[in-house]
């Protein structure tokens, strides 16, 4: 019990660690799955500081699906009060499965709705060959046998 304790706590000073979000007429959305494991999330923080590091003017924010926060519907509903206009979404899945082919559209849909934002979805990490190229390189090294 007293485990499962710490790991609630790690989560939530992780998900604190969350950029503010300045104001801007467009953003992004790192859309991850979500873990209750709060070490999980640590390479998207990591993602959020290069992108955010490199492109200064367009404020990152992370979004989960399930069962991590903040989910979707708050991030957008954030940036909307700060007036941003445009989302840029980059789904930080491997592959166009359930959550990106269903719950994706119908979470934009929403907040298209409820907000009045346009939407641009960036493809999975599966359907970026240089990134395959990339992972396939550092398996490739990492198991020696190149």
């Amino acid at each position: 019990m007293e485990k499962i304790v710490e790991k609630t706590q790690q989560a939530e000073q992780l998900s604190s660690l969350a950029k503010p979000i300045k104001s801007a007429r467009r953003a992004m959305i790192l859309l991850c799955h979500g873990s209750a494991d709060p070490e999980w999330t640590r390479p998207f923080f990591a993602l959020q500081d290069i992108i955010a590091a490199k492109s200064p003017q367009v404020p990152v924010a992370i979004a989960y699906l399930d069962p991590a926060k903040p989910n979707f519907a708050d991030v957008t509903a954030q940036l909307a009060a700060t007036g941003v206009q445009e989302i840029i979404v980059a789904p930080i899945f491997l592959a166009r499965g359930g959550h990106v082919k269903k719950d994706l559209p119908e979470l934009v849909d929403a907040a298209q709705t409820l907000h009045g934002l346009t939407f641009q979805v960036l493809p999975t990490i599966g359907e970026i060959d240089a990134l395959l190229e990339a992972i396939a390189g550092w398996v490739i090294h990492a198991a020696k046998v190149d």
